[in-house]
Order: structure tokens, then C-alpha cells, then sequence
């Protein structure tokens, strides 16, 4: 909570997560990762919107130690993050104890690392491009399966 204090100058800090719009029901929970402040938060804001409870991390190391403090259902990871990519955060989800599923994000989708994740991800890869109207159907895809 430290940085959020630091870029708001001392006043309360902002709180790096959205709660959902009804309580006690079986609400799924979603963790956005994106080094894109405006990208990340706008996809929070869509989600939370959808009435998913949303956490956000800016970097792969965030997204692990967010995970290890809030599980959840699916975890959205764009592949070009600072210093892991998405596809070496993806794995070490994967070989951890957490049971998230992924859907992984690109907005360079010509790019050989895009090319790989594609193959790797299949179903659970969108371009960023396309997020507006595809978003919020393909994470109840991923969810319902």
C-alpha cells in the first residue's frame, strides 16, 4: 500500500481493488495484470461492471504475491510485462498451488512471442484490440468451463 500513499500525495490510499456489487453470492473473482495503468484499470472497471469481484497487479512479481493473499477464479495477464512475461508468469502459476484459470492479452499480435502464447493459450489468448466487445463474453466462457 506504500506506493498507492506515494502517488496520492499522503492522502488515504487508493485501494487497488474493486468489491462486488452484491455480497454473498457466489461471485467470481478476477485478477487483471497489465503494466498499462489506464489499460489495467479499464478492464477492472468493465469487469467489476459485470459484477466480478476484480483485484489488479501492475508487474508479474505483483500478480504472484497478489495471488498468495487473494485467490481467484481466473487471472487476466498481458504477455509483455516488465522484467517475466506473461507466457513465465502463466508457468509459474501453473506449477504453483494456486488454481486459477488464464486468459492471456496482447496488444502486439504479429510479434514471435505473441505467435508462441497463441499456440500455447489457444482459446484463453485475445488481442487487445478486440477487448471492448469481447472481454466480458469471453471471461464467462472461461469461467463456465
Amino acid at each position: 500500500m506504500q506506493q498507492f500513499r506515494k502517488l496520492n500525495k499522503g492522502k488515504m490510499p487508493v485501494r487497488p481493488f474493486y468489491q462486488p456489487k452484491q455480497k454473498g453470492l457466489d461471485v467470481k473473482s478476477i485478477l487483471v495484470v497489465d503494466d498499462d495503468f489506464a489499460m489495467r484499470r479499464g478492464m477492472a472497471l468493465m469487469l467489476q461492471g459485470e459484477g466480478y469481484e476484480v483485484f489488479e497487479a501492475g508487474d508479474g512479481r505483483q500478480a504472484l504475491q497478489a495471488l498468495g493473499e487473494n485467490p481467484v477464479d481466473l487471472v487476466i495477464l498481458d504477455l509483455f510485462l516488465p522484467g517475466r512475461d506473461g507466457i513465465e508468469i502463466a508457468q509459474e502459476i501453473g506449477a504453483g498451488s494456486f488454481h486459477a484459470k488464464i486468459l492471456l492479452l496482447t496488444a502486439y499480435g504479429d510479434h514471435a512471442r505473441a505467435k508462441e502464447a497463441q499456440q500455447i493459450f489457444q482459446e484463453n489468448y485475445l488481442e487487445k484490440i478486440s477487448l471492448e466487445r469481447t472481454l466480458p463474453e469471453k471471461v464467462r466462457e472461461i469461467l463456465k468451463a
